[in-house]
């Protein structure tokens, strides 16, 4: 028998963090994350995401109590509003190989999202798309993922098809090994042209603009976003909230912003693969392995292209290479492999990008929805 509690105090928390720790204990490409992160992540006391949108998490228990599946019901008000849509998101998605558990945990969030008057179940995404994001559908490379990528067994497709949902659309991540693909000058030329064209240039964030400036970064990433359907506009403690998490491993000279006539009109964020350093780890951070923190993260061997946006106006103009040429310059030399976080495939721009770059697809992704309705009276009545 499966039961399926919401996540109320800490023991219901606890078991919602382990989850996964239970299901991936034997499987070498899991990357555990850090538990004390995750504590932070799920508490509507840290996370400033919460007083922005509804959220429940849930945790399927087996007859003997032991956490076996989890799943968080997400209904972000300033993405409906924005778009004109009546979702909910799915998030946080892990379960056993036992189908009972998979199907009680989307009845559960089904129920929770008619009870609201929504009409369709999306995800999944933990919490929102500018965080982890979407369903494992093929490992290219046979590789653990890094920072900002996915992981899941296989068998979560069936599971989610066997529950109603459909493929709405497919994400890929690439990834060059930067040791044996040397720069082009091709590349580097018409990245020259480009600038002198439109009078472009690009610079390093500063420090200020991460400490006291933050929101002219927030705008800009809101700005390049601003046509995409899969973006809500990031508030600007939610935008702190994420980056403190990697604030410690940030390069300013990994964060590049393009400007078109001194403002600023595009920018890309690389980050260290934090996933080699969360292997390590497995999961909590000792007072041994804070003094050895500086020296793990000089093994780092990956990087990954965290964030990456134009504003519309620049869109068409190639930028995609004075971008592509950007990335190189800084990260070629400096780590042997690069790689991105998911990337739209809908969205060709991008890819041309990323082929500018020399890398190949590593992985791809899918994000499910499943209509709903307009849920029961009897459920919006049982909710107020």
């Amino acid at each position: 028998m499966i039961r399926i509690v919401p996540v109320t105090d800490r023991r219901s928390r606890e078991w919602f963090i382990d989850v996964p720790f239970q299901l991936y204990r034997n499987d070498s490409l899991w990357v555990p994350p850090l538990r004390s992160d995750m504590r932070k992540l799920i508490s509507p006391k840290h996370n400033p995401f919460f007083a922005e949108a509804d959220i429940q998490n849930f945790v399927a228990l087996d007859a003997d109590m032991a956490p076996v599946g989890r799943i968080s019901a997400i209904i972000h008000h300033e993405y409906n509003r924005r778009f004109g849509e009546d979702r909910a998101f799915f998030g946080f998605y892990e379960t056993s190989p036992d189908p009972a558990v998979s199907a009680a945990l989307f009845q559960t969030v089904e129920s929770w999202s008619q009870a609201r008057g929504k009409r369709t179940l999306i995800g999944p995404y933990s919490y929102t798309s500018t965080q982890d994001a979407a369903l494992l559908l093929e490992n290219l490379d046979s590789q653990p993922p890094c920072l900002l990528q996915t992981y899941n067994p296989e068998y979560y497709r069936q599971h989610l098809e066997s529950a109603g949902f459909n493929l709405a659309f497919t994400f890929s991540t690439y990834g060059v090994d930067s040791v044996k693909t040397p720069r082009t000058d091709k590349l580097q030329n018409q990245a020259a042209m480009l600038r002198q064209r439109h009078n472009i240039q690009v610079r390093n964030a500063s420090k200020a603009e991460l400490k006291q400036n933050l929101d002219e970064l927030r705008r800009l990433f809101n700005d390049c976003f601003a046509d995409n359907l899969e973006v809500a506009p990031i508030s600007r403690e939610s935008f702190r909230f994420q980056l403190d998490s990697v604030r410690p491993f940030i390069d300013l000279a990994g964060i590049r912003v393009i400007e078109v006539d001194n403002q600023p009109a595009a920018f890309f964020l690389i980050l260290p693969d934090l996933n080699e350093l969360l292997t390590r780890l497995g999961g909590k951070l000792g007072l041994l392995d804070l003094i050895r923190l500086p020296r793990y993260r000089k093994q780092i061997r990956k990087c990954v292209i965290a964030l990456i946006g134009a504003r519309p106006m620049l869109h068409g103009q190639g930028v995609g290479r004075i971008i592509a040429d950007e990335i190189i310059r800084y990260a070629y030399g400096r780590y042997e492999e690069v790689h991105t976080m998911w990337i739209d495939d809908r969205n060709p721009s991008s890819y041309v990008l990323a082929a500018n770059g020399g890398m190949q697809r590593t992985k791809r992704y899918g994000v499910f929805q499943k209509s709903l309705g307009a849920g029961s009276a009897a459920a919006k009545e049982a909710q107020a």
